[in-house]
């Protein structure tokens, strides 16, 4: 009887990656760009993981919880171009093929990248006991059996399915406090994991509509709504539909989708026909239910490095950062839907207890001791349940599979094994280079400050804020941060309000270390002041009269309740501002456009932070500084930013990174949309035996980073030239850097 399956064995690779969400594709994108062959494998007929059309949750990440952190690199890349194609809003179930083919094209454009799509990896083939040869699988519609020899393997599959084959240790649910001393760990080792969701998609049919559930749905009868679950937006829901433990996540798969409808069609049902929204819900019908189950939890490498709380809270530097988390230390509720007398998440405490600031990941913690040719990617990686909780979202992890498909890359180069790379700074410099924010460690580039370049520019912007409607009542203690280009503070002006009788205010000046150094405002300040606050709205001064060194510096501002200190309009980069929440925590302002709030401040002497000697720093986001060239608005464009090279030099290779707003996350950017601050048209040029010779002329620029090749010169000026942006009055430059890859 002839066999019902074709067995194929591929080409051997360089990289082999199984599993296609974001940390996959990343990871595939990566390697295949820094020249490896590469082969991405999933079990899925379409890209992306939890992200895709075929789930449709939204990719997360550091920005929902620190402003200035959206991830940068591949992800941004791919975020951006969805943002320009895509008609549809960035939601719980909204996700269609526009990002679907987002995902494919930039696979399919890549020439060192093939897909292996609809083929389930369920057999490892090892050469040795530390070596993997080969993996196998089924791929469904094809009738082929599959064996994907490569060189490296990447396990970016979510639940380790390499890994384990070949023999890598994992863990399951948390582990005890004492075996880390995490103080958010339980007393005991546990095997709860966090559930999996399903989500829907309605749609406003314009007319009435009824909806009748299946006899099978859960019935959700509660007249004033699901206890503590929010169903004000009708579009597509929700994350909090969630069933799991006791179930086991991977295996159990089937029952808990089986489960899950139930519950998505029963509150489906209760917004219809029996909760408070039913007027409101009376022309709405479901358009799509997911019936993959989104999984966020199961299996976690146990590798060469364990990244644990501790870790993630204190931040400190370490020696082989290649990708960063800020998401918050989020676990969700044993029982989920079925627990309704608990929130989902965060039950019962202070949520900004769990918040956290962008803290570094370790390449070690993306490969084992046990399997030399194996690094691992995404939800898998080796963390502790409690920091996983804050690594585990899509676009973090995307950042971990750009880090782990370029150490492959520069591994299959330099003949070498992860382990080996006991000096991590060459896979650093080229993810910075390819635009990732790695926390401690700058570009090194032919047109750095450090090497003696100079810069200058056009003109320059000053900081500057026009006061909004609305603010932060003095009782909040709220604090502005702000950005000082002058060797002094002699005066700051608030925008105040005063809806009471006069009050006194005091004023305190704390220096932060970044953007995101909110213990600064525990420490003694350098300056303090008392102004009186009269009725009504103005500008108001408090004299501080301060020697200090450039750099960020907060205004705390403590008064009563009835006076307000007003937001400022816009967000300029390396500002912020924080107040103090009802339960005594203190964390950053969300709100407006932008995501994040600023306050309405002026000071004096007159800051002017945005530079062009911020462009020539190695760094390319707000950080310890605004780090970035911004043109005067009154002045019209063109304006340009230019380069001096200590002598003539050579490159071949000019990088030029704009500001995308990087507080701006996905969910925040409408369809058809482009970051009105990039730079849309531009002209490099070089300065050649005393003449200037143009290099490269782009027009219709939508993206954060670009990167161009030509033919080597050697020149002792550069010069970028911006003519035109997306919208914004302003030139703005992040970064020019220049490179020689001809050497």
């Amino acid at each position: 009887m002839p066999e019902c399956v074709r067995h194929v064995t591929t080409e051997r690779y360089d990289v082999c990656v199984v599993g296609a969400g974001l940390a996959g594709i990343c990871a595939a994108l990566s390697a295949a760009r820094w020249g490896a062959r590469t082969a991405l494998v999933d079990d899925r007929p379409v890209l992306g993981g939890c992200s895709s059309s075929e789930i449709r949750v939204p990719a997360s990440g550091a920005a929902s919880f620190n402003p200035w952190a959206a991830e940068t690199g591949i992800i941004r890349e791919l975020i951006i171009e969805d943002r320009v194609r895509n008609h549809a809003p960035v939601g719980y179930g909204q996700a269609n093929a526009v990002w679907d083919m987002v995902l494919y094209d930039a696979c399919r454009s890549e020439p060192n990248l093939e897909l292996h799509l609809n083929t389930c990896i369920d057999r490892v083939e090892m050469a040795d006991d530390r070596t993997i040869a080969e993996v196998r699988g089924t791929q469904s519609h094809s009738g082929s059996r599959l064996s994907i020899p490569a060189e490296l393997f990447i396990d970016c599959s979510g639940d380790a399915a390499v890994g384990v084959g070949a023999g890598v240790p994992f863990r399951v649910g948390p582990e005890a406090r004492s075996e880390y001393g995490e103080p958010l760990a339980p007393e005991d080792p546990d095997d709860f994991v966090m559930g999996s969701s399903l989500v829907f998609r309605a749609v406003d049919t314009g007319h009435e509509c009824r909806f009748e559930p299946p006899e099978w749905a859960e019935v959700y009868d509660y007249p004033e709504g699901i206890p503590y679950r929010a169903t004000r937006d009708l579009s597509g829901g929700y994350w909090w539909i969630e069933i799991g433990w006791p179930l086991d996540t991977l295996h159990d798969d089937p029952e808990i989708r089986d489960e899950l409808l139930r519950h998505v069609f029963g509150v489906w049902d209760h917004i219809k026909n029996r909760g408070r929204q039913q007027d409101q819900a009376r022309t709405w019908a479901l358009d799509w239910v997911g019936f993959l189950p989104a999984r966020r939890e199961s299996r976690r490498f146990v590798g060469a490095h364990v990244l644990t709380q501790q870790e993630i809270q204190s931040r400190e530097p370490l020696p082989d950062t290649v990708a960063y988390g800020g998401w918050s230390i989020d676990d969700h509720t044993r029982g989920g839907i079925t627990a309704l007398d608990k929130r989902p998440s965060f039950d019962a405490v202070r949520v900004a207890d769990y918040f956290v600031s962008p803290y570094p990941i370790p390449l070690r913690s993306l490969y084992s001791n046990e399997v030399g040719n194996l690094l691992f990617a995404g939800r898998v990686l080796s963390a502790s349940r409690v920091a996983f909780l804050s690594l585990r979202v899509q676009q973090t992890l995307a950042t971990t599979g750009q880090a782990a498909g370029t150490a492959a890359a520069w591994c299959i180069e330099n003949q070498a094994r992860p382990r080996d790379l006991t000096d991590v700074g060459p896979v650093q410099q080229r993810l910075v280079r390819d635009g990732c924010y790695l926390p401690g460690v700058a570009d090194r580039n032919l047109a750095r400050d450090e090497l003696g370049a100079t810069a200058s520019a056009s003109s320059t912007a000053a900081l500057s804020a026009e006061a909004d409607d609305e603010g932060l009542a003095l009782s909040t203690i709220p604090a502005a941060l702000i950005p000082i280009s002058a060797d002094r503070i002699d005066r700051v002006e608030l925008c105040l309000d005063n809806r009471g009788a006069e009050a006194e205010a005091t004023v305190r000046l704390h220096p932060a270390g970044d953007v995101w150094d909110l213990d600064a405002l525990a420490e003694e300040p350098l300056a303090t002041a008392r102004v009186s606050v009269p009725g009504g709205t103005r500008w108001l001064g408090a004299d501080l009269e301060v020697e200090v060194e450039p750099g960020l510096y907060w205004v705390l501002v403590e008064g009563g309740e009835d006076a307000i200190w007003r937001y400022a309009r816009g967000l300029p980069p390396g500002t912020a501002c924080c107040s103090v929440a009802p339960d005594g925590t203190r964390w950053f302002t969300r709100g407006g456009p932008d995501g994040w709030r600023w306050l309405a401040l002026r000071v004096r002497p007159e800051s002017r932070p945005f530079g062009p000697e911020q462009a020539i720093n190695g760094w390319a986001r707000p950080d310890r500084f605004t780090n970035l060239w911004i043109s005067d608005p009154d002045e019209s464009l063109p304006q340009w930013l230019e380069v001096g090279l200590v002598a003539p030099t050579r490159f071949d290779t000019a990088a030029v990174v704009f500001d995308s707003n990087l507080s701006r996350t996905n969910r925040g950017m409408p369809g058809f949309s482009r970051a009105p601050e990039c730079v849309r048209d531009y002209v490099l040029e070089a300065e050649i035996d005393g003449r200037w010779q143009e290099l490269v002329r782009v027009t219709g620029n939508y993206h954060g980073r670009r990167e161009h090749h030509f033919e080597a010169v050697v020149a002792s000026r550069v010069r970028l030239t911006v003519s035109a942006t997306n919208g914004d009055p302003s030139a703005r430059v992040y970064a020019l850097r220049l490179y020689d890859d001809g050497q």
